[in-house]
């Protein structure tokens, strides 16, 4: 598998920003605009149709998204969902200098996520100069080594492909705190606050299923944990009560059947 390089020095712009990183928190995923486009507006995730996109694609996992931000040769930043036009301009030496030098109207826009696990960068140089400064912009040294595709256009959809195959699930959406501090959060992996899930205790494998309804998320002492309440049937009537259960023993409904 490509290795993928590192770069540790981000220091080229001040930030006031109050973001950080933090391990478990989801990563970002910086990706080049590319020449290959629909030949109507749409969302800029699905404008453009180049390879790294098809790699993308492929690769993405419901329960392992990154946060990701497209950098455009024409707009700068872009959060995944803006609905643009086609266009045609190439990131060249020159352009990457024209953004850096106004780096705040041309990163300023997207919205870069708070907390930060891993980061990789994907696209040529030029692109990935921008990238760098950026993140030094609105992270500071808050960040741990960056990953950055490199080589060809091969090696680099490899590379793209093992980073999204690598993500595990995380912590999504804050959603206030318990009251001894601990952060709670709306959605890990898969398991988001209101679904209605089955339990299944894995160390009671041999008991059925229950409906559980998801309340919150959080890491606890033994992992990732769900505040929920569980309806069950004790002496004939249905109760409904509280609890914390592993997130690993909850199930989507049609599994759990």
């Amino acid at each position: 598998m490509p290795m993928l390089s590192r770069q540790t020095q981000l220091f080229l712009f001040p930030t006031s920003s109050g973001r950080v990183h933090l391990a478990s928190a989801p990563a970002l995923l910086l990706l080049a605009c590319s020449g290959t486009k629909l030949d109507r507006q749409a969302r800029a995730i699905d404008l453009y149709q180049g390879v790294m996109y098809e790699s993308y694609r492929k690769h993405l996992r419901r329960e392992a998204r990154p946060n990701v931000l497209i950098l455009s040769a024409r707009h700068g930043f872009l959060d995944p969902h803006a609905v643009i036009d086609p266009y045609d301009q190439r990131m060249t030496a020159q352009r990457a200098d024209v953004m850096l030098a106004d780096l705040p109207a041309f990163a300023g826009s997207a919205n870069w996520p708070a907390q930060v696990g891993k980061v990789l960068l994907a696209g040529g140089k030029e692109y990935r100069r921008v990238m760098r400064a950026a993140l030094a912009r609105q992270y500071n040294t808050m960040l741990p080594a960056v990953q950055e595709t490199t080589g060809g256009i091969g090696m680099q959809r490899s590379q793209l492909g093992a980073f999204l195959d690598g993500l595990g699930p995380s912590f999504n959406e804050p959603m206030g705190h318990h009251p001894n501090g601990t952060p709670l959060y709306r959605r890990y992996g898969w398991v988001k606050a209101g679904a209605v899930t089955g339990l299944i205790y894995r160390a009671a494998p041999y008991r059925p299923a229950v409906k559980a309804r998801v309340l919150a998320l959080f890491q606890g002492p033994s992992g990732p944990t769900a505040d929920v309440e569980v309806e069950e049937i004790i002496r004939g009537r249905t109760s409904i009560g509280p609890r914390w259960v592993g997130v690993a023993d909850l199930h989507p409904p049609q599994e759990a059947a």
